[in-house]
């Protein structure tokens, strides 16, 4: 049998009485030193004996075999096996014919769980079906009883994964805690209906905070959680998800409601939807969306700054189609607004609807690569211009393979028209694009070989040549476009604007390399450096409104580095520098030690001019033997103020847990904060540990 870890703690099961199969379900396998048999009556095995059916063992100094009952008895010592179970007892009988033991004066392990007790009577059924009477039952290994369940009777069900007890009491280092006259709980890895381990702690705007989780597993394909939830400064949260899965569709729905909250004499609420479905002739849906009652419903139930920050949340409904070289696209999408700041003129459009295709034909009629994008979107909000706006752009190019070089030159017709209402006076509704857009697209890579033959080192230079002729856009509202931060990738797109709504003038040479160092053994990079720039040929006059045309000469240069030193150190950073202004406009460094999946060490830096500074530090460490360290340090060198600080204290041992978390982050858009307290306690075995406080212990999501 192969090893099992005991509540995180490895054990080796002992071996099988007798290696290899038994006789098949239905025959009986005896072997024994002596045996006497007397014919239609009785037959009497001595000299230690070992009966096998199936993958089933019970051993034995001797029994006695009644032919007519088919009934084996033993007296003294007996072990039962099956790959589920071991029990050893001091007496048992078992029935061929219904596949039932029954042992006296008992001891048992049961390895999916693992867990182990002892009994007065148990009967075993088939494979692991046990009832215990008079039960002590743990899933602390042998020699630990730190936690202890005393139960008048306890039943296993192997099948459904889960046991139930009856008049029991819960003991802890032998100090009773809690009676029940009924529980179930989980026996395997198999979802249970029950309840989960509570989650309990404080925040400076909630109040003493207790969360009860209840799982529900209403189908192998559906399951729902309910988690009533007690904020003493705020009152009675309900909330709840459910999951389904189905042969074409799958997703949840969560939601939680706060009747009359104490602070702000409101309904609170949270409704959120995620859906996907396979549908017949290559389609596919969709669905993602979100709603609260108020713009402040993060900052005050929030559990983190990732939730807190957030300024919109989506709702979004897409009809997708995949045909070979087609595929299309509806879209319906709309945002409610959280950041109140926001001016009416300032909050995203919806879009009712989008409708999107894309044609690819590569290596097609006479060789060339055809493409095709379209584009028919509505856009509407209650401020500003609306209306709507097509765009079609078809595309031939030629990829050219000339020795160590691979040359693709393009070209592309971008035609972009709109039909707008509320637009300016004087101003005409249905403004109108037209473009080419021509490129010269070449690539190649070397490699070399160290002199030992170990590593591989190698460069890929790049160089894009675009060219897009000046169009006047004033009269194009902007919708959806945005001018994004260079990066490599923005750096080889042919348009810097990201959005139909500006095609930028474009007279451009962007040059970039790549070089990595490979271990030329095992394939991994070791080194990987990576710089650009783009060199302009000619101002950049379009631009998005309130912005100023470009006449510099080059962009600013771009790097990115990434390398693994000795298997457990990472390093990791990026960088813009503009050379006109001798200044850096964006950086970011990492640097991760990870020794083991429970062992790591972060440190972080990000930088953008006029924007933000930040610096983390982030850790995971085992301090001592059972004791676990998380943390998480963010501090905002441009505002002198920390953003989150966060720690969290584990204390494990093979059959229970308790875990502690202390956080303070920025909650507010304000600036204000709120502190947090939190407490879990664990009895593995009996709850389920991947709560709450296990995902703040989560050990990967340390880095920025």
């Amino acid at each position: 049998m192969a090893n099992v870890a005991w509540g995180g703690c490895p054990i080796q099961p002992p071996p099988l009485p007798v290696e290899g199969p038994g006789p098949p379900e239905g025959e009986l396998e005896v072997v024994s030193g002596r045996a006497e048999v007397q014919l239609g009556g009785q037959a009497v095995f001595s000299d230690d004996i070992i009966l096998r059916s199936g993958d089933r063992f019970l051993s034995a100094a001797g029994a006695s075999y009644d032919f007519a009952d088919e009934t084996i008895a033993v007296d003294g010592a007996v072990e039962y096996r099956d790959p589920l179970t071991k029990v050893v007892g001091e007496g048992a009988s078992f029935s061929k014919r219904n596949q039932k033991a029954n042992i006296e004066g008992a001891e048992f392990q049961v390895w999916t769980v693992p867990a182990r007790g002892s009994a007065d009577e148990i009967d075993v059924v088939g494979s692991g079906q046990l009832t215990m009477r008079n039960v002590t039952y743990t899933a602390c290994p042998d020699g630990n009883n730190d936690w202890l369940v005393r139960a008048r009777k306890i039943e296993v069900d192997q099948t459904t994964g889960y046991g139930t007890a009856r008049d029991a009491k819960f003991e802890i280092r032998g100090v009773p805690v809690m009676y029940l006259p009924y529980f179930t709980y989980p026996i395997s890895n198999e979802r249970k209906t029950g309840l989960l381990a509570p989650d309990i702690g404080t925040s400076s705007r909630r109040g003493i905070d207790i969360a009860v989780p209840w799982y529900w597993n209403i189908a192998p394909n559906y399951d729902a959680t309910l988690i009533p939830r007690l904020m003493t400064d705020r009152g009675v949260q309900l909330g709840g998800e459910f999951r389904y899965l189905t042969s074409r569709h799958a997703g949840n729905v969560a939601g939680a409601f706060l009747y009359d909250d104490d602070e702000t004499g409101t309904d609170r609420s949270l409704i959120a939807i995620e859906h996907q479905s396979a549908l017949p002739f290559g389609w596919r849906a969709s669905v993602d969306a979100a709603n609260v009652s108020d713009e402040t419903y993060f900052e005050d139930f929030g559990r983190g700054i990732d939730e807190t920050s957030l300024t919109h949340l989506p709702r979004l409904v897409d009809v997708e189609f995949f045909n070979g070289p087609w595929a299309a696209t509806v879209r319906i999408e709309n945002y409610q607004t959280l950041d109140e700041t926001l001016l009416p003129d300032q909050k995203p459009y919806t879009r009712i609807p989008q409708v999107a295709i894309r044609g690819f034909a590569p290596d097609s009629w006479l060789g060339f690569d055809y493409d095709l994008v379209g584009d028919l979107t509505y856009f509407d909000r209650n401020t500003g211009v609306t209306g709507l706006r097509g765009h079609v752009m078809p595309t031939i190019s030629r990829p050219i393979d000339w020795r160590i070089f691979e040359l693709t030159p393009t070209v592309s017709l971008e035609h972009t028209r709109y039909d707008l209402s509320g637009n300016d006076p004087g101003t005409s509704s249905n403004p109108t694009r037209t473009a080419p857009i021509v490129s010269l697209d070449l690539k190649t890579s070397f490699e070399r070989f160290s002199a030992s033959g170990r590593w591989i080192t190698t460069l890929e230079p790049r160089v894009l040549y675009t060219y897009i002729p000046f169009r006047n856009q004033d009269e194009i509202p902007i919708f959806d476009t945005i001018d994004p931060e260079l990066n490599m990738v923005q750096l080889f797109r042919k348009n810097r604007f990201i959005g139909y709504d500006r095609l930028a003038d474009t007279n451009q040479v962007a040059l970039g390399f790549t070089t990595r160092l490979i271990d030329s053994g095992t394939g991994i990079e070791s080194l990987r450096l990576t710089m650009g720039q783009l060199q302009y040929l000619s101002t950049q006059d379009v631009t998005l409104p309130g912005e100023l045309p470009n006449d510099s000469n080059s962009s600013d240069y771009i790097a990115e580095f990434g390398a693994r030193i000795a298997g457990r150190w990472q390093l990791g950073s990026t960088f813009q520098w503009n050379s006109d202004d001798s200044e850096t406009r964006r950086a970011t460094a990492n640097v991760r030690y990870q020794r083991d999946s429970k062992s790591i060490i972060d440190l972080g830096y990000q930088f953008r001019r006029d924007s933000l500074e930040d610096v983390v530090a982030a850790a995971g460490w085992p301090i001592a033997k059972h004791w676990n360290f998380v943390g998480r340090f963010i501090y905002s060198l441009a505002s002198e103020q920390s953003l989150e600080q966060f720690a969290a204290l584990e204390y494990e041992t093979c059959c229970w847990a308790i875990r502690a978390n202390w956080r303070r982050y920025v909650s507010g858009r304000g600036g204000e904060k709120d502190d947090s307290f939190g407490v879990q306690f664990i009895l593995k075995g009996l709850s389920d540990p991947g709560t709450a406080a296990e995902k703040l212990l989560g050990y990967g999501n340390l880095s920025y």
